[in-house]
């Protein structure tokens, strides 16, 4: 370690790297012993030095480089590579339902199975070491400050646009919208109540000669050319930049004069809206290239950058260059409903909601009885897997094998294989519900058909990095007079102060600067893809994957501080003096994706579409997880998990249509009809 390293705050003493340069590669190591070509790690002294940290036996707490763990990675690698398992421990455990999975897919699935049939056994089991799947819970103590924050899946978005079932689950679950509604009108921001002036730019010299903060930006519509000047006067950009963004930004022209609207749209969705701003806009090339390499805005998750969405797709995020085109307007969020409703934001994202669904089916996990109590409470992750509970949560178990007992059309029973703690086990359950990634499925699930072990290899996802600082105070925020800022070029291309809805005061943010404060650092679009590489987008993922997990936290750290100390010591900030705690939330395989007009058919209400084919029974095993409708959405895990559970509870557990005359006759011998009788 160097005297930089040291002045950065590198040596000091917070539970840091320790999880994946030590812990996480020697459980990683061991949850792979029962998979041929693997051999078991020694423990190491960090073992020793992290469990004594603090928060480092509770889950939350624990910081360094989280997310999906090197311990389920390493299993699930070593299937996909072809692993064989040797032997394992059959348990004894027999359930109604296992649910391979803990994420909202996961938990709902359990909810749902136990909501039709009261009483069944059901075991859900996940790699990880914490539950939520990507809505997992971060937590800092600063200082005797509680701070919270998501690792990943933020809200419940536009919850009017939820199925029935999903909206009655969380009203059972104590998510009362009325309520929510009156908390967030008393709700105060207080970094919006400062009115720090917005957003900044920060310029770093290594992309552009010199690190130069600039603040008020202007709002990007609205804007006159001769103030958009003004601003990037101010700037250290090129003069081919400026010119650009200027045209991009208060150009009216329409570009492509002479086409009906009609054949507008049909060209803007077979062109990259890199090609719509190089060959039809004639915006600069410098200009294009930045925007390449910055992304461009939200691309979502069926794309990787402006390569690869179509311009019809930007002009439907509400991206720039069509003014003067005369589309018609966007597309609402929902057909369906004029009022999709007001988002539900927990402290802790939708970490609050997975909590509260394991409450409603573990009581004693998590002390309270409404929404607002369980926000501050600690969980009682040692009441999870009881043998008395009716619904059990087995964590760092990652699965690795799912087979009928015989036949699948004939089968009685499924067979889980799992791995934890360097060793295999197997339970038996009635049906299982996979609520997992589905691209894993043909690995865990070797007798599927081809077809649809094909189908559900196009579930790739798009990987996904959030990194939060604990800091100490955020005065320096407020000395440089910006609320976020964006770094184009840098390792962190954007950071943010994050404050959080407090419901009613069971959550305070910080009431001024001196208070502690967790700050967002959201990783360079360039890291996450490939941009210029021309790949379609699942391939540019695939690469992304492979750059990112060779990344070590050590990287990230080093990154964090150097970057935080550039942009904010001019505030008067200091990262080894301020920081308290850093977390990386690195989920390598983010969120599901969906289809994209310029690289697949249109599959809009087609049987054939990939995650239709994939989402199939078979036998006692349903299909769940967003993957299962190629959206992100948490009200889709919602959905494809009531949907997975129905098939099983009405085609197998008690089939709807057995009958002696029907296609389902499984009642016995034929004239066996006592059963039926009335």
């Amino acid at each position: 370690m160097d005297k930089r390293d040291r002045a950065l705050g590198m040596d000091a003493s917070i539970t840091r790297r320790d999880f994946i340069d030590g812990v996480a590669q020697i459980v990683g190591s061991a949850a792979a012993l029962s998979v041929a070509g693997f051999a078991p790690a020694t423990a190491s002294a960090a073992t020793t030095e992290a469990a004594s940290l603090p928060g480092s036996d509770y889950p939350p707490m624990r910081q360094g480089m989280r997310g999906f763990e090197d311990a389920a990675m390493n299993v699930g690698h070593a299937l996909r590579d072809g692993g064989l398992f040797e032997t394992s421990t059959d348990t004894g455990e027999v359930y109604d339902l296992v649910v391979v999975g803990s994420g909202m897919a996961g938990l709902s699935a359990a909810y749902f199975y136990r909501k039709q049939i009261p009483g069944a056994k059901i075991l859900v089991l996940d790699g990880c070491d914490d539950f939520g799947g990507h809505a997992r819970r971060v937590e800092f103590n600063v200082d005797g400050k509680q701070l919270l924050i998501c690792g990943g899946t933020e809200e419940i978005w536009n919850p009017n646009t939820f199925s029935p079932e999903s909206l009655q689950m969380l009203k059972d679950i104590g998510i009362d919208r009325e309520r929510y509604a009156r908390h967030m009108q008393a709700n105060e921001d207080p970094i919006e109540k400062l009115g720090l002036g917005g957003s900044g730019l920060f310029f770093d010299k290594e992309t552009f000669g010199a690190d130069r903060l600039v603040t008020k930006r202007p709002p990007t519509r609205g804007t006159s050319a001769a103030q958009w000047r003004e601003y990037f006067d101010r700037t250290p950009m090129s003069e081919n930049l400026k010119v650009g963004f200027i045209k991009l930004y208060t150009d009216k022209t329409d570009y492509m004069a002479g086409l009906s609207v009609a054949e507008k749209i049909q060209r803007l969705k077979k062109m990259s809206y890199a090609d719509y701003l190089s060959n039809v806009a004639r915006i600069h090339p410098e200009t294009v290239a930045f925007q390449v390499r910055n992304g461009s805005g939200d691309s979502d998750n069926q794309a990787a950058g402006p390569e690869t969405y179509s311009a019809w797709y930007a002009w439907r995020k509400n991206q720039r260059g069509f003014d003067g085109l005369g589309l018609p307007q966007a597309n609402q969020l929902s057909n369906l409903t004029n009022d999709p409703g007001q988002n539900i934001v927990f402290p802790d994202g939708n970490a609050g909601v997975a909590r509260l669904l394991i409450r409603s089916m573990i009581p004693a996990s998590l002390p309270g009885s409404t929404a607002e109590d369980s926000i501050p409470a600690r969980f009682r992750y040692d009441k999870l897997d009881l043998p008395e509970n009716d619904v059990r949560v087995r964590l760092s178990s990652m699965v690795a094998r799912v087979r009928h007992l015989g036949d699948p059309l004939t089968a009685k029973e499924v067979e889980v294989t799992y791995i934890r703690d360097g060793q295999s086990y197997r339970v038996r359950a009635n049906a299982t519900v996979m609520a997992c990634f589905n691209t894993m499925i043909p690995h865990l699930v070797p007798e599927l058909p081809e077809i649809q072990k094909a189908a559900l290899r196009m579930a790739v996802r798009k990987p996904l990095v959030r990194t939060f600082v604990a800091i100490r105070d955020w005065s320096a925020f407020q000395k440089v007079g910006v609320s976020e800022i964006s770094c184009p070029g840098m390792f962190h291309q954007y950071i943010k102060p994050w404050t959080r809805p407090e419901w009613g005061g069971a959550y305070r943010n910080a009431r001024n600067p001196n208070d502690p404060v967790i700050v967002y650092m959201r990783l360079a679009t360039s890291m996450l893809e490939m941009h210029g590489s021309g790949l379609p987008p699942r391939e540019q993922w695939r690469a992304a994957r492979a750059k990112l997990q060779a990344i070590s936290f050590e990287t990230m750290e080093r990154n964090v501080r150097s970057q935080l100390d550039r942009v904010l010591g001019p505030g008067g900030f200091n990262a080894r003096r301020d920081i308290a705690g850093i977390t990386v939330c690195r989920w390598s395989h983010g969120y599901a994706g969906g289809s994209n007009e310029l690289y697949d058919p249109d599959w809009s209400h087609r049987t054939d579409a990939p995650w239709v084919v994939g989402r199939q029974r078979f036998g006692r095993i349903a299909i769940s997880n967003s993957d299962a409708a190629a959206t992100s959405l948490t009200s889709a895990a919602f959905a494809q998990s009531h949907r997975a559970v129905m098939e099983i509870v009405n085609d197998v557990v008690r089939p709807v249509y057995d009958f002696r005359w029907s296609e389902r006759d499984t009642a016995g011998e034929p004239g066996v009809t006592g059963r039926l009788a009335t």
